[in-house]
This record gives structure tokens, C-alpha cells and sequence, in this order.
């Protein structure tokens, strides 16, 4: 795009000075007026993109709340205190460990591509950075659950929805063995179905494309802008002078260029589990939830935060 400014604006300047066709010398009015609808359009779908990558966020930021809660309650509803009964303790700590698998599981969900996600030499090898700095979801969600279960629901569709199955399971057992009572049972059940809301949240914003008629239409609207603009410029600088007839080129670019970004900005915010360096940490934000769980459970083996990466990606 960035040449075909130059181009355009070149041709400008060769049909209007060499050529003598003075009639290519467009009002600005018209251009300016295209150049207006074509920046509220981009900007409403900036502002669309933004919407999808907030609620993201959020989604995720729920999870964080929702796991802090659940691990909480079932260390205070179900642990036993008596270190003679250690059977509701494991318990605790078995479904502490599934819900861990439970975010890895979430986690590789969203890594999935998708046939409209960006498909550039970039943003792979930034996808390809990122996930080397990390170990697999499928070690991690192998090392948090029993080996049962994970040969049991290791070929489902859905991996997420399947542990958190499990859990609500496993939930019941406890009620029934007398570990919970009623009320416990439903407080805890109740943040597991909240946990089942956040995850359908999260796969509708993966799975849902942002509808292609605005991609497409902003990116026409820009290229008829970019190519009337120094037409329209033309006359602007040829009132300044012949010689500076030539700074048309520059400024062209420079105009083109500011629509351009808009529109790049909109478009890789369109989807926000890219694992694209601006997208959502969710490598990250799993990982704290991971270290605040473990540490609640008072184990020594408490995983290292993440660090963020500043290297070079190209």
C-alpha cells in the first residue's frame, strides 16, 4: 500500500507536468469528503475490534476470580482439619489440580487457528516465539490430572467442558459422602457453572469472526481514498508554486499512511487469542492463577511467573 501511495502520487504529478492534462487536477472537496466517511467507517470498526479484545479481557479476568473462589471454598468446605482424616484433603487436592488442568485445557482451546485468523509470515513466527517460551498445555494438563482420567477424556472434543464435568462429579461424591453439606454443594456447584459461562464466552469471541463485510469494505473504502487523494492534492500545491509541485509525493504518503495504520490497528485487534504479542496474556494470566492455587494448597513446588519477552522477533 505504502507503493502504491508512491505510485499514485508520482502518477500525479508525470500526467499533470509532463503530460499537460490539467483536468486530472480533481476539487478537494469531493476527496475530503470520501477521506471523512472513509475515517468514520475505520474508526467504528476500530472501535468494534477494541469491544471484542475488552471482553476478552474481562472473560479472563473472571476466570482469575472465579478460580480464586473455587479453590478457596473447597479448602474451607471440604478440608479437614484432623490430619487423621486425609481423605477429604486429597480430595481438595485432586479437584485444586483439575481445575488447573482445566485452565491449560481452556488454554490450548484458544491457541487453536482458526481459517480467518492472520495468516502472515509475523504473526507466525511471533505465534511461534511465544509458544516456544512455554511448555505445552498438553504436559501441563498430563502432569494436573490422574492418569485415568486423562486417558479417559484425552480424545473428547471439548477437553475443557470434560473436566469440568469431572468436577461436578466429583462434587457430588462429596456430597454424598457427607464431606459437603446442601448449601456448600450449591455455592460450590455455582462457581463451577460460572466457570462453564466464562468458558462459553471465551470460545464464542475464538470461533465468531468479525463480520468479513467490515474488513472488506474499510479496506475499498481506503483504497478509492488513497487513490483520489493526490488528485485532490494536486491543485493544493501547484497554487504554492511548481517547485513545490514535488511535495505532493511525501505528504501523499504520509496521509495514506495514517489510514493504513488505522485500519492494521483495527484488524489485529479483531481477534484477540492470536497469541500475538498485543493479544491477551492468557500464558500469563493462567500461570498466576496456577501459582496462587498451588500456593493455597501449601506445596513447595510453586511454579515460576512468567517473564515477559522482549527479543527480537524478526
Amino acid at each position: 500500500m505504502v507503493l502504491f501511495s508512491l505510485f499514485t502520487g508520482s502518477m500525479a504529478i508525470f500526467l499533470y507536468s509532463y503530460l499537460g492534462w490539467s483536468w486530472v487536477g480533481i476539487p478537494w472537496l469531493p476527496v475530503s469528503l470520501v477521506g471523512t466517511a472513509t475515517a468514520f467507517f475505520v474508526g467504528f470498526k476500530n472501535n468494534q475490534s477494541y469491544d471484542r479484545s475488552w471482553e476478552a479481557r474481562k472473560v479472563w479476568g473472571s476466570i482469575t476470580n472465579h478460580s480464586r473462589s473455587f479453590a478457596a471454598a473447597l479448602r474451607a468446605f471440604a478440608m479437614d482439619e484432623d490430619p487423621l482424616e486425609m481423605n477429604a484433603n486429597i480430595d481438595v487436592k485432586i479437584m485444586i489440580y483439575r481445575h488447573i488442568a482445566w485452565l491449560y485445557a481452556l488454554k490450548r482451546a484458544m491457541a487453536q487457528r482458526t481459517s480467518w485468523e492472520h495468516k502472515d509470515i509475523a504473526s507466525k513466527r511471533q505465534r511461534n516465539i511465544l509458544h516456544g517460551l512455554q511448555t505445552p498445555c498438553e504436559v501441563e494438563i498430563e502432569k494436573y490430572l490422574s492418569g485415568d482420567e486423562h486417558a479417559e477424556i484425552e480424545n473428547k472434543t471439548n477437553l475443557a467442558t470434560q473436566i469440568l464435568d469431572k468436577q461436578s462429579q466429583h462434587l457430588a461424591r462429596l456430597r454424598h459422602a457427607g464431606n459437603v453439606d446442601a448449601y456448600q454443594h450449591v455455592a460450590l456447584q455455582t462457581i463451577i457453572s460460572n466457570l462453564y459461562d466464562e468458558q462459553g464466552k471465551s470460545e464464542r469471541i475464538k470461533n465468531t469472526p468479525f463480520p468479513r463485510q467490515y474488513a472488506t469494505t474499510s479496506n475499498l473504502f481506503i483504497f478509492v481514498f488513497m487513490t483520489l487523494l493526490p488528485f485532490g492534492l494536486l491543485l493544493q500545491f501547484v497554487e504554492l508554486g511548481e517547485r513545490y509541485m514535488f511535495l505532493l509525493i511525501p505528504f501523499n504518503m504520509i496521509v495514506s499512511w495514517v489510514f493504513m495504520f488505522m485500519e492494521y490497528v483495527g484488524d489485529i485487534s479483531e481477534n484477540p487469542f492470536e497469541g500475538l504479542l498485543n493479544n491477551i496474556p492468557i500464558a500469563t494470566i493462567v500461570r498466576n492463577i496456577e501459582i496462587d492455587l498451588i500456593d493455597m494448597l501449601g506445596e513447595d513446588q510453586i511454579p515460576e511467573k512468567l517473564q515477559p519477552y522482549f527479543g527480537a522477533l524478526f
